[in-house]
């Protein structure tokens, strides 16, 4: 489980707690109008705005945003090295069956494995991944869209609300009695706290982690086409591996298990032969 977004939660709120408390008590920060205004209208104006069948995903969503994915690029890279070397000495036919007995269960990487089987032009190979790559984003920026809306909508209904208690205020103000000004003002400007709340510390936070964990797949995506494309053009594996390590960062091309595994065992194997 991903436990950053709940600490991160856990610190915002308590912050601002202990905001509130260090000049003030809770009570002045509580009012049931200015919570249906502020949080009401934000869900239903969101609902408004996007499909019905995204609104239905948030349950889906919430899993994503507390599912610890982490990303094994190098096992990726492995696989796909280990296809381009089953490719040069069986052929991509051998591929199908290969593609079958590997440790990773990936169905993109085997949609894109199956198309260089049916031998597709590499160019048609590329545009229908392409296609499918620009499908799965388009999937996911509606999910982190509900977020941003929402996150839009919460700081104009604040406002709103903080209109609709400064009329109320100055509409029932007495002239000879501005004793309750501040009281009046105080309650206004609530919603305004309450919008701007729920949109920086629930709604954007939540758009954000969605967003960044679709940039990590995609990364992976694009990893995988460019294997793909690499074993359709026969390219060699030692080759390959050395390109897709661009997708590393320098820490992690550093370190490589399943390289210096073999490396060691091919100098294991040298020191044998040489007894």
């Amino acid at each position: 489980m991903d436990f950053s977004i709940i600490i991160g939660f856990i610190a915002a709120v308590a912050l601002t707690l202990y905001g509130i408390t260090g000049s003030g008590t809770l009570w002045n920060f509580w009012d049931v109008g200015s919570v249906a205004i502020t949080v009401g209208g934000t869900f239903a104006s969101t609902i408004m705005s996007v499909p019905f069948k995204y609104i239905a995903k948030i349950p889906a969503h919430i899993k994503v945003l507390f599912r610890r994915d982490k990303v094994n690029i190098h096992g990726y890279i492995d696989v796909l090295v280990d296809l381009a070397q089953e490719a040069r000495v069986k052929g991509l036919l051998a591929l199908e069956e290969k593609i079958n007995q590997i440790e990773i269960d990936d169905e993109f990487l085997k949609f894109c494995v199956m198309l260089i089987i049916d031998a597709l032009e590499a160019t048609k190979v590329r545009e229908q991944i392409e296609n499918e790559i620009n499908c799965i984003e388009i999937r996911h920026a509606g999910a982190w869209k509900v977020y941003e809306r929402a996150e839009a909508f919460a700081p104009a209904f604040g406002m709103l609300g903080t209109l609709i208690g400064l009329i109320n205020m100055l509409m029932g103000l007495n002239p000879d009695d501005s004793s309750s000004l501040g009281a009046g003002m105080s309650v206004a400007l609530i919603t305004t706290f309450y919008g701007s709340f729920i949109a920086n510390v629930l709604f954007g936070p939540m758009g954000n982690k969605l967003k960044a964990k679709h940039e990590e797949e995609m990364i992976v995506k694009n990893l995988i086409m460019e294997g793909v494309l690499s074993i359709q053009a026969g390219e060699n594996p030692k080759y390959i591996r050395d390109k897709l390590k661009s997708y590393l960062t320098t820490k992690e091309r550093d370190y490589a298990p399943s390289e210096r595994d073999s490396e060691d065992e091919e100098a294991s194997g040298k020191k044998s032969r040489r007894k």
